[in-house]
C-alpha cells in the first residue's frame, strides 16, 4: 500500500507559508509527496527542490487569481492527478499532520473499505499556543483512494466522488487531526492572504492591492472580532513545532500572554 501526499504551493515564502518545514514533516508518512509549484519568483523552488528525493516537484505557470473561488480547483486537481500511490493525502503547506497519527494512518488503510475519510482541523493563531475555539474549516475530507472518480470541489480544500453531492452526515467519523497554521504567519501577509480569499469568495473588493499596502496597513493580532474565538493551547505540538518553535510564532506569543491575564482575572474576580 502506497500513500502519496500532495500539495501546491507558489511563492511560499513570500507569503510565509511553512512549506519547508510541512514537506519535511510528512516525509516519514508519505511514500511520495507531490508538489505542484507555481514557477515561484521569491526563492520558494529553490528552498524546496532538493529536501528529499521522495519530493517530485510539478512545476506549471498558474493563471491569476480571479473572482471566484473555484481557482484552487485546477491546481490542487493537478497535483493530485502526478500521485502514483494507491491512497493520497491532500495536505496544504500550512498544515501539519500529528506523526503520532502517522503509523495509526498507514494501519487504518489497510482495512478501510471506503473511498474518503475526514480529519479533524486544529486552527491556530498568531502562534502554537493558541487555538481557534471555532475555525472556519473544522473538518475536510483529504484522505481518499486515488480513484479517477474522486475530485477536489469547491475551493479545493475536499475531495468528492464525481456526480455525488457531498454530505457531511456520511463522514461522521473523525480519526484523524490536522494542525493548521494559515493563521500563524507576519500580520502583514495575513491581511494580504485575507484581501486575496476575500475577492476569490466575492467578499472583497475587485481591485487587487498592491503588496506594501499590507505593510501600511497590517492585521491586528487584538482584533475585537476574533478574540471570543481563542484560547490558550497547551499542546500536544507536532514535531515540527518541536524542532522549529520559531517557525511558528509571529506576534511574540503576545496573544498567548494575554489570553493567559485573562484566564488569571477572570480567576481572580470569581
Amino acid at each position: 500500500m502506497l500513500l502519496s501526499v500532495y500539495t501546491a504551493v507558489r511563492n511560499g515564502l513570500y507569503y510565509d507559508f511553512h512549506v519547508v518545514d510541512m514537506l519535511k514533516h510528512h516525509l516519514p508518512l508519505a511514500d511520495e509527496i507531490v508538489v505542484h509549484e507555481g514557477y515561484s519568483d521569491d526563492g520558494t523552488y529553490e528552498a524546496i527542490c532538493d529536501i528529499d528525493p521522495k519530493i517530485r516537484i510539478i512545476r506549471s505557470h498558474w493563471e491569476k487569481p480571479g473572482n471566484s473561488y473555484d481557482w484552487y480547483v485546477p491546481i490542487k486537481d493537478r497535483a493530485r492527478r502526478e500521485c502514483r500511490g494507491d491512497w493520497c493525502l491532500l495536505i496544504d503547506a500550512d498544515e501539519f499532520v500529528p506523526e503520532w497519527e502517522f503509523e495509526h494512518i498507514r494501519e487504518f488503510l489497510t482495512h478501510f473499505d471506503g473511498d474518503i475519510a475526514p480529519f479533524r482541523i486544529v486552527d491556530f493563531y498568531a502562534n502554537y499556543k493558541v487555538k481557534v475555539i471555532q475555525p472556519l474549516c473544522w473538518r475536510k475530507m483529504i484522505l481518499h483512494r486515488n480513484l479517477p472518480s474522486i475530485e477536489n470541489w469547491g475551493d479545493a480544500a475536499n475531495v468528492r466522488v464525481q456526480g455525488h453531492p457531498f454530505d457531511w452526515e456520511d463522514h461522521q467519523l473523525l480519526r484523524f487531526t490536522c494542525h493548521h497554521f494559515g493563521s500563524v504567519r507576519s500580520k502583514e501577509r495575513l491581511r494580504e492572504k485575507w484581501h486575496v480569499q476575500g475577492k476569490l469568495y466575492g467578499r472583497g473588493r475587485s481591485v487587487r492591492l498592491p503588496g506594501f499596502m499590507f505593510e501600511l496597513f497590517p492585521h491586528d493580532w487584538k482584533d475585537v472580532d476574533f478574540l471570543s474565538n481563542l484560547e490558550a493551547y497547551e499542546g500536544p505540538y507536532v514535531k515540527a513545532v518541536r524542532e522549529n518553535p520559531s517557525e511558528f510564532v509571529r506576534d511574540d506569543f503576545q496573544m498567548y500572554d494575554y489570553l493567559r491575564e485573562q484566564a488569571t482575572s477572570r480567576v481572580q474576580r470569581a
